[in-house]
């Protein structure tokens, strides 16, 4: 089996963000709208952002080790 090319890594890793870029993008607009019709409040909103954000920032260092290599 052939080693990954330098382009196929930074391939996948680029697919791997994109893909979380618009899951987060999905995810904050389910927030967006809960907040606009009044089913959570501001404060609840706030919460759920600070997570998505959070597990976004998780899965694209994971995606950085995963594909780019390097420490944590």
């Amino acid at each position: 089996m052939e080693k990954p090319t330098t382009d196929d890594r930074h391939s996948a890793y680029y697919t791997v963000v994109g893909k979380a870029d618009a899951d987060l993008d999905e995810a904050l607009s389910h927030v967006r709208a809960e907040e606009d019709a009044g089913r959570i409040t501001p404060v609840e909103a706030a919460a759920e952002r600070c997570e998505l954000l959070e597990r976004h920032l998780e899965l694209c260092q994971q995606a950085r080790l995963d594909h780019l290599g390097g420490t944590p």
